[in-house]
């Protein structure tokens, strides 16, 4: 439960594996419930969204230091989708967006986990691909090394790419009578580089 000044969200999750073929093999399934009350501060008549999530994933060990981790996720949202503080420009006026009041969402995501004793750290690769009604692909591919230092400490490295295609009713401004319409940057087309180093430290040694 989360609660703002115009937002208040409360959800419900659940999630088990279940380990087979020796404890080689791991099956994930796994349920979410959200729904959230939103109150906008401009006068906006306040309004409700409710979203449902499902996940089944597996998790393979291919050998003692290889990890293979396969997830699919569906969602879907209904409710208010539109973004009640932004304004696009429609025939030369500021009116407030206007976004489909359903969305469904597939999400495919892919990692392979190695630990090297030479080095005495692991290299983890993954890669997530995303769509949704909304005509939203994404793209994200990334690549980090967890080095160990000593018993307790890790160092971290990380790069990340991720790639974005807008939205279906995205523009900066729009002319004629549009069903749905929105200005807003999230849902542009984007595509970016990221890299990131993390210290890690754990009090038990087994990490």
């Amino acid at each position: 439960y989360s609660t703002e000044s115009d937002y208040d969200s409360m959800g419900i999750a659940l999630r088990d594996s279940i380990d087979f073929n020796q404890k080689n093999t791991a099956l994930l399934l796994g349920g979410a419930y959200t729904h959230d009350k939103i109150t906008p501060a401009n006068g906006t008549p306040a309004d409700t969204k409710d979203t449902v999530d499902a996940i089944v994933g597996l998790t393979q060990l291919l050998d003692p230091r290889t990890i293979l981790t396969i997830d699919f996720t569906l969602g879907q949202t209904q409710g208010l989708l539109s973004d009640p503080y932004k304004v696009v420009a429609l025939n030369g006026q500021l009116v407030p967006e206007k976004r489909p009041d359903s969305k469904d969402k597939q999400i495919a995501y892919l990692s392979l986990a190695r630990f090297f004793p030479v080095a005495n750290g692991s290299l983890e690769g993954s890669y997530r691909y995303y769509t949704d009604a909304f005509g939203i692909q994404a793209h994200t591919a990334q690549l980090a090394w967890y080095q160990k230092l000593g018993e307790h400490w890790v160092v971290r490295p990380l790069f990340r790419y991720y790639d974005q295609t807008a939205a279906d009713f995205y523009a900066v401004q729009f002319e004629g009578s549009p069903e749905y319409y929105s200005s807003d940057y999230r849902i542009s087309a984007l595509t970016s580089l990221g890299y990131g180093l993390k210290l890690i430290y754990a009090p038990n040694s087994r990490i």
